[in-house]
């Protein structure tokens, strides 16, 4: 049986503290998730200035998109790697205590080899970030 949403994504992920950065799955569909990420002050992805350095996210999209796999697969974590990150936009700063919501499509062309298409914004509507990666599962 499958949790109901929203939940919290930590049973999801086979990340742990310090890198796991995704909080809360908030949907789920084989082609469509989203997930909400608050960046806490002890992210140690954080600059002097409290802004969230930019390259951290595709990992925090691997992350949304691992748990919204584990969540449809009855909590199984099935190993993988960021193959590649592609077409990357960034349109303002992520700061701590902000929260934003990853929402993502899954255009799967293979078994085994999941081409995730991203959107960031943060609770307001305000887009952060969009682009595209691409995760293989060993």
């Amino acid at each position: 049986m499958t949790t109901p949403l929203p939940t919290s994504a930590a049973p999801f992920l086979p990340h742990r503290p310090p890198i796991v950065m995704v909080d809360t799955l908030l949907e789920n569909s084989p082609h469509h998730k989203c997930a909400l990420c608050a960046i806490h002050p002890d992210n140690q992805f954080l600059n002097s200035d409290g802004i969230l350095n930019a390259t951290v996210i595709p990992e925090i999209v691997a992350q949304a998109a691992a748990a919204s796999y584990s969540h449809s697969h009855e909590g199984a974590f099935r190993p993988g790697f960021l193959a590649l990150a592609r077409d990357i936009h960034i349109h303002r700063d992520i700061h701590v205590n902000d929260e934003i919501i990853i929402t993502a499509t899954d255009e799967s062309p293979l078994d085994d080899w999941f081409v995730i298409n991203f959107d960031i914004r943060f609770k307001d509507g305000t887009r952060c970030a969009h682009g595209e990666i691409s995760v293989c599962h060993l």
